[in-house]
């Protein structure tokens, strides 16, 4: 296997683990395979940390529409509207809230 071959493997993986998360499954060794998969990369040299962060950005941009930092956010306004003002909270329709 190529390095090149090394690292669409690893773009695949992270595809998996972003499309069962967001179906609605997410899949935890699924999750840690891919990161293993990714630290391997590093280790190797066939990755840098900003080539990492870029891979990740990318997949993450392609499924989820948005950087991983923007949902971060999003998720987390989200989450203390729920404990601040539960009604609120729930005038936010429910597939807003789900992803």
């Amino acid at each position: 296997m190529t390095s090149d071959e090394f690292i669409a493997h690893c773009r695949n993986e992270i595809m998996i683990t972003y499309q069962a998360i967001k179906d609605g499954k997410p899949d935890d060794k699924q999750k840690y395979r891919t990161e293993g998969l990714i630290h391997a990369a590093k280790l190797l040299g066939l990755l840098s940390s900003k080539e990492q962060k870029d891979l990740i950005e990318d997949v993450h941009m392609q499924y989820f529409g948005e950087s991983v930092a923007e949902r971060r956010a999003r998720k987390k306004s989200i989450s203390d509207l729920k404990e601040q003002s539960p009604e609120a909270y729930f005038d936010i329709p429910a597939i807003v809230r789900k992803t």
